[in-house]
């Protein structure tokens, strides 16, 4: 019976494991973009550039590396993404080197890029696990991400309050090692590979056509979504600019995050149980009340106690959603096109991440973090109240549009 309970909870475990070192590089590389970059000289507008551009870049590169993961014949998806990891770590150590401003400018942009590359493969790990039989638990071991995130969000504050930006890319060395090692071991019976879930081929690859045109209003679903992650995107990559107002610095930014990341628990933890209580429609469009309030209570916080506090509407904002959409299209869309809907869904994130950096950065050059935070608010305003028409009790939209009778 040990035994048997201890091979159910392995999988769990190990995945855990991959799932925490993932985004404590993911908030070193991300979270302080702009902590360690003003450091090196870097500008707002500059910094939102470069995370713009890396955005669009991964983004245009997804497709072609799912493809490349699909097809290789050599390597299992676990040792691709592990490839993926030691080119990450490779760029992270030689910004302890390459002290130039454009070696600073291609390594940190090749590191953006790369972190939004390894999320999906790593999500990809994780569902191959789950499809071969194994129970593994993925909404636990998100959460422990989430755990991850917020621990080393206060631990880097520190150590940049300690040591200075340098200590940056030394974490980073020591986390993309621990990822890599994480990677390397998410396997099981030694005898079974790790490999890619096989995904169902969209009847038509027209650029997504044929997904956006077959449900009612999804046009406007994937507006109101894009709108949310640009509310929630400048709330973090330009956290640092936005506590320095309230007298806050990095040490306060990773103590904000760390709250944030907490607040994230417990809709990670009990959401299968919330679905028995109101469906996935309900709780996607409930969230974009969570992101609306999140950006309104920073707008108007007064000091670091307050801001701390507001972090509070994470949970019923970017954690809710991020649960709630995946089942949502899971539920709406037909199975041959879930994976374009999954995609579209995700692009929306990239997109709101592009658009917040790039418009951030200039926000906060030529008006300061409150023309930041008001631009969030409405944003985040604008998303919740496209959700609150289209996802209303009767609404008809996501439903398949039916194709006119041929005679």
């Amino acid at each position: 019976m040990q035994s048997a309970t201890k091979g159910a909870l392995a999988p769990t475990l190990r995945y855990t494991a991959l799932q925490g070192s993932y985004w404590a590089c993911y908030c070193c590389i991300m979270t302080f973009s702009s902590v360690y970059l003003l450091a090196r000289g870097f500008t707002n507008a500059q910094i939102g550039v470069l995370i713009s551009v890396a955005g669009i870049l991964s983004a245009v590169l997804q497709p072609t590396v799912s493809r490349v993961a699909d097809g290789l014949k050599r390597l299992s998806l676990r040792q691709f993404c592990a490839l993926l990891v030691a080119l990450q770590l490779a760029a992270g150590a030689l910004l302890l080197v390459l002290a130039s401003w454009a070696g600073q400018a291609v390594l940190y942009g090749l590191l953006l890029i790369l972190i939004q590359l390894i999320m999906p493969l790593c999500s990809a790990l994780g569902m191959a696990c789950i499809n071969q039989g194994f129970p593994l638990n993925f909404g636990v071991a998100r959460g422990a991400g989430s755990i991850s995130f917020g621990v080393f969000s206060a631990l880097c504050g520190r150590l940049v309050l300690w040591f200075g930006e340098v200590s940056i890319p030394v974490a980073l060395t020591v986390l993309n090692l621990l990822l890599l090692l994480s990677v390397l071991l998410f396997r099981f019976r030694g005898d079974v590979p790790v490999q890619d879930p096989v995904q169902p081929q969209a009847p038509v690859q027209a650029g997504g056509k044929p997904f956006l045109l077959r449900y009612r209003h999804v046009v406007w679903v994937l507006v109101a979504s894009a709108c949310l992650f640009i509310s929630h995107n400048l709330l973090n990559v330009f956290a640092f600019q936005i506590v320095q107002p309230l007298g806050g610095g990095s040490s306060e930014m990773g103590t904000m995050l760390f709250f944030q990341s907490i607040f994230e628990l417990p809709v990670m933890f009990l959401f299968a149980w919330m679905l028995k209580k109101a469906g996935s429609r309900t709780w996607v469009r409930l969230s974009g009340i969570g992101f609306f309030l999140h950006a309104l209570g920073a707008w108007v916080a007064p000091n670091m106690g307050v801001l701390y506090a507001v972090q509070i509407f994470e949970m019923n904002g970017y954690a809710l959603f991020t649960l709630a959409s995946i089942y949502f299209v899971n539920e709406t869309v037909d199975e041959s096109q879930r994976v374009q809907g999954q995609a579209w869904f995700t692009m929306c994130n990239t997109l709101g991440s592009v658009l917040a950096s790039f418009v951030g950065g200039f926000l906060l050059d030529l008006a300061g973090a409150a023309a930041l935070l008001t631009f969030a608010t409405a944003s985040g305003g604008a998303g919740m109240a496209l959700l609150w028409v289209l996802l209303r009790k009767g609404s008809q939209t996501m439903l398949p549009v039916k194709s006119p009778r041929r005679f």
